[in-house]
C-alpha cells in the first residue's frame, strides 16, 4: 500500500510539473489529429483551462509538384522546407527558404493557400495581409507564355528586384527577393518606327510614309488640314478615305466599369471582332489610367471575321487614394479608331462611408439640369457630425464642369437630391455625375453616368405631335363633358316643362262640396 501511494504521489507531482511547464512556456504543443488536420494545445488563464486549436493548411486547388502538408510534425510546420505550390496549367511558386506555417496560420490556425495565393493565366498573386511571413525569397514560373521578349511586372510597374532564370517551351522562370502582390508578364515595348504604317506609342498617326503635308507629318504627328479627313471618333488618326464597311471592328464590352479595393488585382477580357472586309493592325493605348490598366499586348493583327481576346491586367496599389478614376482605352488602326470609355472606382477597405449616386434622368440637353439622388451610409460609430460633399460633372477626358460643395450634418443615414446646371456649350457625349463625401482625412466617392444630347428635329416633331394630340384629347374631353352637361340641362328643362303644363291644366281652385248632401 505504501509503495502504491508513493507511485500515486509521484504521478500527481509529475502531472503538476507538466501543467506548470505549459503555463510558463506559452508555446504550442503538437497534438496529432485525424483526417490530416493537426492540433496545437495552448494554455489559457488557468491550469485547468487548456484548449486544442486545430491547425490546417488548405491547398486543395493546387496539383503537380505541390508540397504535401498533411500529417507533418510540429517542427516541420514551424520551419517547412522546399514549399512548392503548382497549378500545372498556369504556373508554380517554389520557396528558397523555410516557411513558418504556424505563425502564418495566426490565431485561427489556418493557412489558406486556396484563397490567398492565385496562380492563373499569366498571373501569380499573393494576398500578404492573410499570409504574414510569406514575404520571402522564391522562384516563380509562369506557363503558356508566348511573348518574344517578356518583362516582369510587379505591383503594376516594371519589377526591379526580379532576376531572370530561364525562358523555354513557353515557361518563363524568375526569382523574387520578397514575394508579395501580383506578378505578371508583358511584351517589352519597342521604340516606335514612324512610317511603318502602324500607330505606335508616341505617334498620333502613321500613314506609311515620312512625308509631311499629307495630314500626317514626318514625325507621325497630326497636321491641321491635309488629306484624309478626320478619324472615326475623337481624332488622333488621319486615315485615308476608305469604305467604312471595309475597315471596321467592334468592342465588347462597349463601356467598362470596374470596382476594386485598394491592394487588389483583376484581369478583364476585351473581345475585339473585325466585322469589316479587310485585315487590320490595331494598337492599344491607355489614356489617363496608365497607372492601373496594362494591356497584355500593345499591338495585334486581326483578319476579317476574326475575334481577338485581349487581356487587361489591372492592379490597384495600396498607396493609391480611394476615388473614382476616369479614362479611355484607345484601339487604333490607320483606318479606324474606337475608344472604350472606362471608369475605375477604387474603394478603401473598411471605409467609414458608403456613398451611392443615382441619376434621375439619363438624357440631358446642353444647358439642362441633371439631378442625382445621393445616399450616404455612415458605417462608423460617430453620430451627428458634419461632412462635406463635393459633386460635379466629369467627361472621359477628365474635364470638370459645374463643381459644387456643401456641408451638412449626418447621423447614420443621409439622403437627398442634388443638381448641376450644365453649361450651354457643353459637348454632346457621355458624362459622370461624380460625388465625394469627406470627413477630416476620410472620404468615399461614387458616380453615375448620364448623356448630354441635342433634341433632334425628329424629337421636336414628335414633341409637337404629342402636344397637338394632347390638345385634341383635351378638346374631345371638353366637348364630351359639355355634351353631358347640356343633356342634363335638357332633361332638367323637359322635366320642369312637364311640371308647368300639369299645373296649367289643373284648376286654380277645387270646388267645395256642400256640407250636407241631399238624401236619396
Amino acid at each position: 500500500m505504501k509503495r502504491g501511494g508513493f507511485f500515486a504521489g509521484m504521478f500527481f507531482l509529475i502531472a503538476i510539473l507538466f501543467f506548470i511547464l505549459i503555463f510558463l512556456s506559452g508555446n504550442f504543443i503538437f497534438v496529432s489529429a485525424a483526417n490530416g488536420i493537426t492540433g496545437f494545445a495552448t494554455e489559457q488563464n488557468s491550469l485547468s483551462n487548456v484548449s486544442v486549436t486545430p491547425f490546417v493548411v488548405l491547398a486543395d486547388t493546387f496539383n503537380g509538384s505541390t508540397t504535401n502538408f498533411i500529417n507533418q510534425n510540429e517542427s516541420t510546420y514551424r520551419s517547412f522546407p522546399n514549399v512548392t505550390l503548382e497549378k500545372t496549367i498556369y504556373g508554380k511558386v517554389e520557396f528558397n527558404v523555410n516557411l513558418d506555417l504556424v505563425t502564418m496560420g495566426g490565431v485561427n490556425g489556418t493557412v489558406n493557400f486556396d484563397r490567398d495565393l492565385n496562380i492563373s493565366d499569366n498571373l501569380i498573386y499573393v494576398d500578404n495581409a492573410n499570409l504574414p511571413g510569406i514575404v520571402e525569397n522564391a522562384n516563380l514560373s509562369l506557363y503558356g507564355i508566348s511573348f518574344s521578349s517578356p518583362q516582369v511586372m510587379h505591383n503594376g510597374v516594371l519589377c526591379t528586384d526580379c532576376t531572370y532564370i530561364s525562358y523555354s517551351g513557353g515557361i518563363y522562370k524568375f526569382r523574387v527577393l520578397l514575394f508579395s502582390g501580383p506578378y505578371y508578364l508583358r511584351e517589352t515595348p519597342v521604340s516606335p518606327v514612324c512610317g511603318n504604317g502602324v500607330i505606335e506609342s508616341g505617334e498620333e498617326c502613321d500613314d506609311g510614309n515620312t512625308a509631311s503635308g499629307d495630314g500626317c507629318s514626318s514625325s507621325c504627328q497630326d497636321e491641321e488640314g491635309g488629306g484624309g479627313g478626320g478619324g472615326g471618333g475623337g481624332g488622333g488618326v488621319v486615315p485615308p478615305v476608305v469604305n467604312a464597311s471595309q475597315y471596321n471592328f467592334k468592342l465588347d464590352p462597349e463601356f467598362l466599369q470596374l470596382r476594386m479595393d485598394k491592394g487588389t488585382y483583376y484581369q478583364q477580357i476585351i473581345n475585339i471582332t473585325n466585322n469589316g472586309a479587310a485585315s487590320l493592325t490595331i494598337s492599344v493605348f491607355v489614356e489617363s489610367l496608365g497607372n492601373f490598366i496594362f494591356p497584355a499586348e500593345g499591338s495585334f493583327q486581326i483578319s476579317p471575321g476574326e475575334s481577338k481576346l485581349l487581356r487587361l491586367d489591372i492592379y490597384i496599389s495600396s498607396s493609391r487614394p480611394a476615388d473614382v478614376y476616369v479614362g479611355k482605352i484607345n484601339f487604333v488602326s490607320n483606318q479606324v479608331r474606337k475608344e472604350l470609355n472606362t471608369v475605375l472606382q477604387v474603394n478603401e477597405k473598411g471605409a467609414l462611408f458608403d456613398i451611392r449616386t443615382e441619376i434621375l434622368k439619363k438624357y440631358i440637353p446642353p444647358g439642362g439640369r441633371v439631378r442625382a439622388n445621393v445616399s450616404i451610409i455612415n458605417k462608423g460609430d460617430l453620430r451627428n457630425f458634419d461632412v462635406s460633399l463635393e459633386y460635379k460633372a466629369i467627361d472621359f477626358d477628365n474635364n470638370e464642369y459645374t463643381i459644387k460643395k456643401e456641408d451638412f450634418e449626418i447621423n447614420q443615414y443621409y439622403n437627398n437630391i442634388f443638381y448641376l446646371d450644365l453649361p450651354k456649350d457643353i459637348s454632346i457625349g457621355n458624362y459622370l455625375f461624380y460625388t465625394k463625401v469627406s470627413y477630416q482625412d476620410v472620404n468615399a466617392s461614387s458616380y453615375d453616368t448620364f448623356v448630354v444630347e441635342e433634341v433632334s428635329l425628329a424629337s421636336w416633331f414628335l414633341l409637337i405631335l404629342i402636344i397637338l394630340l394632347a390638345i385634341y384629347l383635351a378638346y374631345r374631353y371638353y366637348r364630351h363633358k359639355r355634351v353631358e352637361i347640356l343633356l342634363k340641362e335638357v332633361k332638367k328643362s323637359e322635366k320642369k316643362g312637364v311640371q308647368e303644363k300639369v299645373k296649367k291644366e289643373l284648376p286654380l281652385e277645387i270646388p267645395k262640396l256642400p256640407d250636407k248632401l241631399p238624401k236619396i
